[in-house]
């Protein structure tokens, strides 16, 4: 047997783990940002101006049903194309290892092989890219030091979908960035080259956010959601934490005192079976164990967007709460928490009690026996068992809404208050207690995870010299999976079962990427090694 291949019991016990080193996969459209009016045509529209295009030294348009870029050569009208694309609310953690980007856009008219564009793509150099404006020119934006070519010579055929190279370096260094923070945007700047005088359109057009399939093309005249820009990346990361307020769902006037405010139902209190109030300066949960009036009180919390994929493996999970009344020792409140076993959980309304949602098997209890002062900070017990089983399901999808239900026991009679009241996403410093009157968004209940891609340990305790392999995507399904070797050196590249087996063995040389097909593959986790000279590159595959 090769020195290369893994033993036999090794690769059983590997594949037996349950925490298996793996990529995830994030992608994002570029959204709408504006609500657009043609009074001549007397329709509105959703419109965006995260795509936007440039020619020469002015922006060309915000608003327009394609993006051009390249190059217009014709002698008497010379012009550079540069398009930008930003995509907002990237939900990948700062660090992460990133295995594979690209941006997949969908051709806005026929062009031949011979219509050569020359583009340079660059990342905009922030942390969190803000939106095109008329203002300022898109190649005016600070660059990133990574750059990629891209020269597109092939044909193109309308409505159909292409990718650019991959954009691995941009995307890293700009996740590798100190202020880069999960949630942020990105833009990406595609800068049109001078290719000299020429008869031919040395420029490509790609669908726009706002893009009609038009009727003198063979179109309906409709948008396609289908064909708007979209961002791809596969990665992997060893730690990464997630930090989410309760966030605003609504905006409230009460006329009364002429005031309009932000409000979120994404926090509500129940009384028994009743519920008690879905906008409120304070959530209360526990006991209300006074003999003539007995109450169980109980709370949901929701918090949207979490930014954990499918499959990650939580290390720790905690809800973060700030104190709306002091409270002794004494007030001891028995509490059992729960996750809603849903996919994507919804808001609460008055329509549905909180406690009558379907429940996670996995339920944490919380007996709050110390003593709490007003304003102060308090976290739950940890909830990475709820969390994981709700990242666990099989329609977890990274983005996705996840809501804790806060169930007060039955304490019997006492005399005590045996609940606790912590602030609302509405809360207010209440000025007979001291406070200023104000609402205070750093009060507001906070889910934070720690959480992990379950690196393969015990992979490098037998090969300590061993360096990672670049296998995406994955899990995998029944498709072609990438190899990215460091460089175009020869290669040996093995596919190992569980049995210790060479299933597929590829040798190849000048390529730096090599595909292989996992259409054959039975469900399973295999084994992936390249060997190049004396460097040795593994990873685990998880097939779906």
């Amino acid at each position: 047997m090769s020195k290369y291949l893994l033993p036999i019991a090794l690769i059983v016990a590997l594949c037996s783990t349950s925490a298996f080193g793996q990529n995830f996969a994030f992608s994002r459209y570029i959204m709408v940002t504006d609500t657009i009016t043609d009074e001549d045509e007397g329709v509105t529209f959703a419109a965006s101006t995260d795509d936007a295009e440039q020619e020469n030294d002015e922006i060309d348009s915000l608003f327009d049903d394609d993006i051009d870029c390249g190059w217009e050569g014709a002698p008497e009208d010379q012009n550079i194309l540069t398009a930008g694309m930003r995509f907002r609310n990237i939900l990948i953690p700062a660090g992460a290892i990133i295995d594979s980007a690209f941006i997949i856009v969908y051709s806005h008219e026929d062009k031949t092989a011979e219509d050569v564009a020359e583009i340079t793509i660059f990342g905009e150099a922030s942390d969190h890219a803000l939106t095109f404006t008329d203002d300022m020119l898109i190649d005016a934006r600070p660059t990133t030091g990574a750059a990629v070519d891209w020269t597109v010579a092939e044909a193109w055929t309308l409505w159909e979908a292409y990718r650019t190279p991959d954009l691995t370096a941009i995307v890293q260094e700009l996740v590798d960035r100190e202020g880069w923070t999960i949630g942020n945007a990105m833009a990406f700047i595609f800068q049109g080259q001078n290719q000299g005088p020429s008869d031919l359109e040395n420029a490509r057009e790609w669908e726009s956010f706002e893009n009609i399939a038009d009727p003198e093309d063979g179109g309906d005249g409709q948008n396609h959601p289908e064909r708007v820009p979209q961002l791809v990346v596969y990665y992997r990361f060893d730690e990464a934490v997630a930090d989410i307020p309760i966030m605003v769902t609504d905006t409230i006037t009460d006329d009364d005192e002429g005031v309009t405010f932000a409000a979120s139902s994404d926090d509500a209190e129940q009384e028994n079976d009743e519920i008690d109030s879905l906008f409120d300066d304070d959530i209360d949960a526990g006991w209300e164990g006074a003999p003539e009036d007995q109450n169980i009180l109980t709370a949901g919390m929701r918090f949207r967007n979490i930014p954990v994929p499918q499959g990650a493996v939580i290390d720790s999970a905690f809800i973060t709460v700030w104190s709306h009344e002091d409270k002794t020792a004494d007030d001891v409140a028995e509490l059992m928490i729960y996750g809603e076993a849903t996919d994507n959980a919804a808001t609460f309304t008055e329509d549905a009690l909180i406690d009558a949602r379907p429940s996670t098997i996995s339920t944490v209890d919380w007996t709050v026996a110390e003593e709490w002062t007003l304003w102060e900070p308090y976290r739950t017990p940890d909830l990475k068992a709820i969390v994981q089983e709700l990242v666990d399901r099989e329609g977890w999808t990274i983005g996705n809404a996840m809501a804790f239900i806060f169930k007060g026991q039955n304490q019997g009679p006492s005399d005590l208050e045996n609940a606790r009241e912590w602030e609302s996403y509405e809360n207010i410093a209440d000025p007979e207690d001291g406070g200023d009157g104000q609402n205070h968004p750093e009060r507001v209940p906070r889910l934070t995870i720690y959480f992990s891609s379950g690196l393969p340990s015990a992979l490098w305790d037998v090969y300590p010299k061993a360096e990672r392999l670049r296998v995406f995507p994955n899990p995998a399904g029944k498709q072609q999976v990438s190899i990215q070797l460091e460089n175009e050196k020869p290669a040996m590249i093995r596919v190992i079962n569980a049995n210790g087996q060479v299933l597929q063995q590829v040798y190849t040389e000048w390529n730096k990427q090599v595909e292989i097909s996992t259409t054959e593959l039975p469900r399973g986790i295999y084994v992936i090694q390249a060997q190049q000279g004396d460097r040795l590159f593994v990873e685990q595959l998880i097939v779906q």
